[in-house]
């Protein structure tokens, strides 16, 4: 996996960020809305190059790449360049490419040279008028009629009106029998296709422009937040202000890096890249819009004046992206592109541009890929009939035998050390062996939280305590759990209650109880937090010991749960604890969380999970449905709405991987973590309710397999937003580190 930039595309965004910052700065952009259109601006990016940047070399052009022109067309969306940037961007293009004659080799010259070509975004249709963005400055507009692509001479027919967002709009109506305002370009299938090509890249350029608009937009509502008081506090602080600009940050990160993804994945001619297109422009016209009314709203009755610049944003993040039609048609485009089989259509293979190199790869690489077909391979050689039967998504699946097999053969935790049995395998090749075990059904809650108190003990624990419990970890003999949650605190984790007292012969007595603890009674050991100086201030007197659960006065206390798995409240009456047990220092507690919980907050990709098999069930649902006799598919609001959350999963995917990227490389970034789970566990629960509804009633009956994997992820999906943390607690975490947002939490 690699999402970092590389050092010419940094500077490639620095350069432009210099040039918009000056060229269309608020001023500017004011001045410019009467027409639309900043003629030095214009220059000033013709000079730079930026407006022949798709353009080959060879024809004077700088040859560069669809990630770089993204990157462009990121920030000239947050400075709101007052110029058609997406469209002459793919004009050009396009006019180099089919360029094959004297007239067209001249405009393509007067176009290097700076010379403005526009493009309709619709087909051509007798009678009505196309809508072209910069149609008033343009020399020339490509338009496509079937298989034939004309340049149309816009001058004689233009008619020019205030809209939405001030853009340099107005409507073309062609002259079918007048060989002064057409020009044949190019004919013929291919001719189509490279124009079909041209939109499709408008379409990200545009989700580009849609997120460096929005970006912008909430970090102008985040300083807003900073400065603006009410009843003695910031605004930002109130989580009702917080909350929602965390999800519109949230939601418009995402955008970015399904845009990147969409990139690659035309790079590397993937079988879903043309789906991926559509995805990436109707989740930027969803979540720029959505954004920028959150942002619009922090400033209150401010945000609706003219003098205040956030209603620009909010005014074009909407106009940019109607231009093309309702956005809402993507969807549809999703549905016929994935599932063509089942959708009526004319057309079932999509055009896409050349994307040059991209060097990202947001793919858990060739190693993880080999490292899961190993899994599945072992797995289906090993998983008996009597042990498929008994799996189980939770606790109730674990199998001590097989543990113990899965560590004879280094499988059980393959990320350790090899001194403790693993493989040292990366968290890429564990996120691949997760997926594997997900689709199996196959529990994974034992390990991943006997993974978690291991990680804690390798760092913290003594030597005698390491040899004692990790050994036994490691060979599959003895499980932990996590003793963090109590009754009466919840997440609030340094406000717990449990006591642990330091005895005159140096053991410590335990009194408490703690509540959630999965696994508990298989568990051997419990990780446990507890209060050791209540003179101190409540996060400060803290410690982390290893309680053997075997011990006298432990009591495991089951407590079933609503999504078919068992949890347990733990009581600990005057439990005596030897002193080597005790993790890192006496109040040092806080450190020795800090290390779990950062990997509970980057493992946001096993929620995720749960969402992949949920809609797994539902698309095979959706494939050979029937309703009123037809495919269900073929209707138009059923197809959207499984297109929907398949668009929600990809946004969700990218975001986790993200997480997962950054643990690795080790960014120090504290929000990527929070911000992947509370998206990939609020949307789960969102399209499961809603893939419930599309599937009823048939969705109501419990089933090991088919439409009863859907009706599971409804009751497992709200148990997500609560796991690790709820969403109330990463949403405030998100304000904070993203936006700089004052704290929500106190």
């Amino acid at each position: 996996m690699k999402l970092n930039l590389s050092e010419e595309q940094i500077l490639l965004q620095d350069s432009v960020t210099k040039i918009f910052a000056t060229e269309s700065n608020g001023e500017r952009v004011r001045k410019a809305e009467a027409t639309g259109f900043d003629p030095a601006l214009w220059q000033q990016m013709h000079m730079a190059g930026i407006l022949t940047m798709r353009v080959p070399e060879d024809k004077g052009g700088l040859g560069s790449g669809l990630l770089d022109a993204l990157l462009v067309a990121e920030q000239a969306g947050r400075y709101l360049v007052s110029v058609p940037f997406a469209e002459s961007l793919v004009a050009v293009r396009l006019l180099a490419e089919l360029a094959n004659d004297g007239h067209s080799k001249a405009l393509l010259e007067r176009a290097v040279a700076g010379a403005q070509i526009s493009i309709a975004l619709k087909e051509v249709e007798e009678h009505t008028p196309l809508l072209v963005s910069g149609v008033s400055q343009a020399v020339a507009v490509l338009a496509l009629e079937g298989d034939n692509v004309w340049i149309i001479n816009p001058t004689a027919s233009e008619i020019s009106h205030d809209n939405l967002g001030s853009a340099c709009l107005g409507h073309l109506q062609p002259l079918y029998d007048s060989d002064d305002q057409r020009t044949l370009l190019a004919s013929g299938s291919k001719a189509r296709a490279s124009f079909e090509a041209a939109i499709e890249e408008w379409k990200l350029l545009t989700a580009s422009m849609l997120f460096g608009l929005a970006q912008r937009g909430l970090e102008m509502a985040a300083e807003y937040s900073r400065e603006r008081m009410a009843f003695g506090r910031p605004i930002g602080s109130f989580q009702g202000i917080a909350h929602r600009l965390a999800d519109a940050i949230t939601e418009v990160e995402g955008s970015q890096l399904l845009n990147w993804r969409t990139a690659w994945a035309i790079a590397e001619e993937h079988e879903d890249a043309a789906a991926l297109v559509s995805m990436a422009f109707w989740w930027a016209a969803q979540s720029a819009s959505s954004a920028m009314a959150s942002a619009l709203h922090t400033y209150g009755g401010y945000g609706m004046s003219m003098e205040y610049d956030i209603q620009l944003y909010y005014r074009r993040a909407k106009a940019l992206s109607l231009q093309a039609g309702d956005p809402q048609l993507e969807l549809e485009r999703v549905a016929t592109r994935l599932w063509s089989s089942t959708r009526p259509s004319t057309q079932q293979s999509v055009s896409l541009p050349d994307a040059g190199i991209c060097e990202l790869d947001f793919s858990l690489g060739k190693d993880a890929e080999a490292f899961a077909s190993e899994v599945r391979d072992y797995f289906d050689e090993k998983l008996t009939p009597e042990l498929k039967q008994s799996a189980h998504h939770s606790t109730e699946g674990y199998n001590r035998d097989f543990s113990q097999q899965l560590a004879k053969d280094n499988l059980l935790y393959p990320h350790w050390p090899s001194e403790y049995g693993g493989q040292q395998r990366d968290p890429y090749d564990m996120a691949a062996m997760t997926a594997v075990l997900e689709s199996l059904n196959w529990e994974h809650v034992t390990a991943p939280i006997t993974n978690q108190v291991a990680q804690g003990l390798m760092h913290f624990a003594c030597d005698e305590v390491k040899t004692e419990v990790l050994n036994r970890f490691a060979a599959g003999d003895a499980l932990a759990c996590m003793g963090f949650t109590e009754p009466s605190c919840g997440c609030d984790l340094f406000a717990a209650k449990t006591k642990a007292s330091l005895l005159d012969d140096g053991r410590w007595l335990i009194k408490g109880e703690k509540i959630f603890t999965s696994a508990a009674h298989l568990a051997d050991y419990c990780f446990l937090l507890a209060r050791t100086d209540e003179s101190l201030a409540k996060h400060a007197g803290l410690s982390v010991f290893l309680v053997p659960m075997d011990l006298p006065g432990v009591e495991v206390q089951a407590l079933p749960m609503l999504h078919d798995e068992r949890t347990n409240i733990v009581y600990f009456s005057d439990v005596v604890l030897p002193a080597k047990y005790l993790i890192g220092e006496v109040n040092g507690g806080l450190k020795v969380m800090a290390t779990t919980l950062e990997m509970e907050h980057g493992s946001a990709d096993e929620y995720r999970l749960g969402h992949v098999s949920t809609f797994n069930a539902a698309e095979q649902w959706a494939l050979s449905a029937l309703r009123n006799g037809k495919p269900l598919l073929s209707d138009i609001n059923a197809a959207a709405r499984l297109a929907r959350a398949r668009t929600h999963l990809e946004v969700s995917t990218v975001l986790c991987r993200r997480a997962i990227w950054s643990m690795v490389e080790k960014t120090g970034n504290r929000y990527w973590g929070p911000m992947a789970k509370v998206f990939a566990t609020e949307i789960y629960h969102r399209d499961a309710n809603d893939l419930m509804d599309l599937a009823a009633p048939d969705s109501l009956f419990c089933s090991r397999d088919g439409l009863g994997r859907v009706e599971l992820g409804y009751r497992q999906s709200i148990g997500t937003t609560i796991y690790g943390g709820t969403s109330e607690v990463q949403r405030s975490l998100v304000a904070e580190q993203a936006l700089g947002m004052p704290k929500s939490r106190s």
